[in-house]
């Protein structure tokens, strides 16, 4: 295919709308040296949105919710028995939220810790004598011989750096009390009615009307992550390249690039694959500064998660004779560190060098002066013209500093901050019913050539849905004005579950005995 200078308007018009509607966060898998030793403390994805379900999209404004969602131990092939998976009663699990656009996302926190009991240390398998598991909790969970449950705190007015653990207001969600987290899906005769025992799993606090679920979910996001690290070895339409010779770029016809749900062809790394996801559903005003309905100078709110472990963690000997205490083989002590964090996209895999990377998980965000030398540098711009030929834009690149790390009006000067690597969510931009949402959010398409703008302002980048196609846009930034003008990407689609049109807003997860990892054209 031809490539076309894309119009010096429409691309300055399409970098504007990403300033003005604020940047979310991407997939994190893998992204760190450490955080491959450690799935329970890695931050896959993050989401923020404006609820989308039947009923938040007719509510007014004020009435409305918002979710954010932390996943995390990634890539979970659900057949893992007989040890399945939960969350790390060791980690502390937190998200974040700016709300007056200083760049300390210390204003509002959720945090989230696990506990682990086990209830049946002579138990084999869950279903051996005992009935299937229908309920989290009382007779109808006996099968399970693990149970996690969790415990959540609404802080606000918190410190920063080694100060932030002191905050002036704590909210006990169910006044203090242990909830059941959703089990692994181990399959269907275990768990004859999955769904059902996951509805279960959803909580509301009465007091402030926060709804929370922590358990296994499907994974959402789509990548063809084995093509993307290949050296940026795409895929291209047409099958296989000639071996020795670099493929062109993965230029999409614009029909494909329409088509939410088709995998033209890439190759989705994570098909029929799980995570373990912590869904919290706030109602609006309560992530405003003032507290009150969003205005255009309280509607914008920047958003992260991140996981601690404490200092010093001991493994333990011999645990003696009593089985119970085999969850006790390990103990930790000491101040909380945070070894992940996750706001924009892909900025850990494919802006940080491989070098810092640990380190930029360990640094707070406020601090992403430290690191603006590889957004200004752009490796993965100058790779992706380096295997293809086709120019990107010439560096420094301070259109994705001030993309990812400033809130839309904050002085473009480059040598002015605070820059705080944030996901950013304007709060007052309506929810789009689920039959209307786009992959593409604002730069979505119809199918005509030249293609028809037909947007979904309320989606990437304006916060992040689960199945928004944060793959494309990102490369497409990176690359500039010839990759938008041809829609490149990694060929693939929203994934096969499609989307979930009610909190918590991931599909149920694919059970062990039944997954299956498809490739394009696969039924």
């Amino acid at each position: 295919m031809k490539y076309q200078r894309l119009g010096r308007g429409l691309l300055t018009a399409s970098l504007a709308l990403a300033i003005a509607t604020g940047h979310a966060s991407a997939a994190s898998h893998r992204e760190a040296p450490l955080m491959t030793l450690d799935p329970g403390a890695d931050i896959s994805d993050v989401y923020a949105f404006v609820s989308y379900d039947e009923d938040n999209v007719a509510r007014p404004l004020a009435e409305r919710k918002v979710t954010l969602i932390m996943n995390v131990v990634p890539g979970q092939e659900p057949s893992s028995g007989p040890n399945y998976f939960g969350f790390d009663d060791e980690v502390l699990y937190s998200i974040n939220v700016d709300n007056d656009r200083d760049g300390l996302a210390n204003d509002v926190r959720y945090e989230i810790r696990f506990d682990t009991e086990v209830v049946s240390p002579g138990q084999f398998l869950a279903t051996v004598g005992i009935p299937p598991v229908t309920a989290l909790e009382g007779a109808g969970a006996a099968g399970m011989a693990l149970r996690q449950r969790f415990h959540v705190v609404e802080l606000r007015d918190c410190g920063t750096g080694q100060r932030v653990f002191r905050c002036k207001t704590e909210t006990q969600l169910f006044e203090g009390a242990w909830k059941p987290t959703v089990p692994s899906n181990i399959g269907p005769a275990t768990m004859p009615d999955y769904e059902g025992l996951a509805a279960q799993g959803v909580f509301a606090d009465e007091a402030t009307d926060i709804r929370v679920f922590a358990g296994q979910r499907a994974e959402t996001f789509s990548i063809d992550l084995g093509a993307v690290f290949d050296t940026i070895n795409l895929r291209t339409e047409g099958g296989i390249p000639i071996p020795g010779v670099r493929p062109p770029l993965p230029v999409q016809r614009a029909s494909e690039d329409a088509d939410d749900f088709s995998d033209p062809f890439g190759v989705n790394a994570f098909s029929g694959f799980n995570v373990n996801t912590i869904a919290i559903e706030v109602p609006i005003s309560r992530l405003t500064a003032d507290g009150l309905v969003p205005t255009a100078d309280t509607g914008t709110i920047g958003v992260y998660a991140n996981t601690f472990r404490r200092r010093t963690t001991t493994r333990r000997g011999d645990p003696g004779i009593n089985p119970r205490r085999a969850i006790e083989l390990r103990d930790s002590k000491g101040r909380y560190q945070q070894v992940s964090r996750m706001a924009n996209p892909l900025v850990n895999e494919l802006i940080i060098r491989i070098g810092r990377k640990d380190f930029w998980n360990a640094t707070f965000p406020e601090r992403e002066e430290l690191f603006l030398d590889a957004y200004r540098d752009l490796d993965v711009a100058a790779a992706l013209e380096l295997v293809s030929g086709v120019p990107v834009p010439a560096t420094p690149r301070e259109d994705v500093v001030q993309l990812l790390t400033k809130y839309a009006g904050q002085d473009p000067d480059p040598n002015v901050g605070p820059f705080s690597e944030l996901l950013r969510l304007d709060m007052m931009v309506p929810p789009t019913a689920v039959d209307g949402i786009k992959r593409l959010g604002p730069f979505a398409h119809d199918a005509a050539m030249p293609p028809n703008p037909t947007p979904d302002p309320a989606g990437f980048p304006n916060g992040r849905r689960p199945n928004d196609d944060v793959t494309d846009l990102v490369v497409r930034v990176a690359g500039g004005a010839n990759y938008f003008d041809n829609f490149v990407g990694d060929g693939v689609g929203v994934q096969e579950l499609g989307i979930t049109p009610a909190f918590p807003f991931l599909p149920t997860p694919y059970d062990g005995r039944n997954r299956r990892h498809r490739d394009p054209g696969e039924e």
